[in-house]
């Protein structure tokens, strides 16, 4: 099973957003092997690096429940990029473009609702 966890944890964080930013340190990793597959320039990162205050329930349930979602979706499709690999095939550039596309909307999102 792939597990996404940061380099490194130079900065400490705040126990309530440790976990956050260790999801969207993991996306911005998965991105950034995807996106090398595809044979695509690697992306800058997007408004995912701006952290606010993850106030109220509803909204954090929200996060939660998105970027489980996303690091879910991120780790089948390099689940199945490996798998194929590891069976001596491999993955289609455009497979991986569409897995890269389909992260960087998530960060995306996901980063949207932190910097508000």
């Amino acid at each position: 099973m792939i597990h996404f966890v940061p380099d490194s944890e130079s900065q400490p964080v705040a126990a309530p957003y440790a976990e956050a930013i260790a999801r969207l340190a993991g996306l911005r990793q998965a991105l950034n092997l995807v996106e090398g597959l595809a044979g695509m320039a690697p992306s800058s990162p997007a408004n995912e690096n701006q952290v606010a205050v993850l106030e109220g329930e509803a909204r954090r349930a929200w996060f939660e429940a998105r970027s489980a979602r996303a690091v879910a979706g991120s780790a089948a499709g390099l689940e199945a990029i490996a798998e194929l690999n590891h069976e001596g095939g491999q993955a289609h550039p455009a497979a991986a473009e569409l897995l890269a596309r389909d992260i960087r909307t998530r960060l995306e999102e996901l980063g949207a609702v932190l910097s508000l």
